[in-house]
């Protein structure tokens, strides 16, 4: 169970890559698959949803712990969303790069 929730799916040519594969990530480099060479990313659809209830979470647990006001709230919940979201952009699904 624990290798299936480490391992994700290169959306190109479906093999799977482990979590030490896309550390990368982590760092905020390019990501390429190794078996078909394509550039990856984090799926950018899911990238907005985690980073809407990341920040709600902690702006809502700051404004209700302290006395900081809503902005002052928002501004640390963003800081910590920017810390943290690479980390959750490791646990799900990846999608191909288009250049443009």
């Amino acid at each position: 169970m624990i290798k299936d929730f480490a391992t994700r799916t290169c959306p190109c040519c479906n093999k799977p890559l482990k979590l030490s594969d896309r550390l990368a990530l982590l760092y905020r480099e390019p990501l390429t698959c190794k078996y078909c060479a394509k550039p990856l990313k984090p799926n950018f659809s899911i990238m907005l949803i985690n980073t809407f209830w990341l920040s709600t979470c902690v702006s809502g647990l700051i404004k209700t712990h302290t006395e900081l006001n809503y902005a002052w709230a928002l501004c640390a919940a963003l800081l910590a969303v920017s810390v943290l979201l690479p980390a959750l952009d490791l646990l799900f699904s990846l999608e191909e790069e288009h250049s443009h």
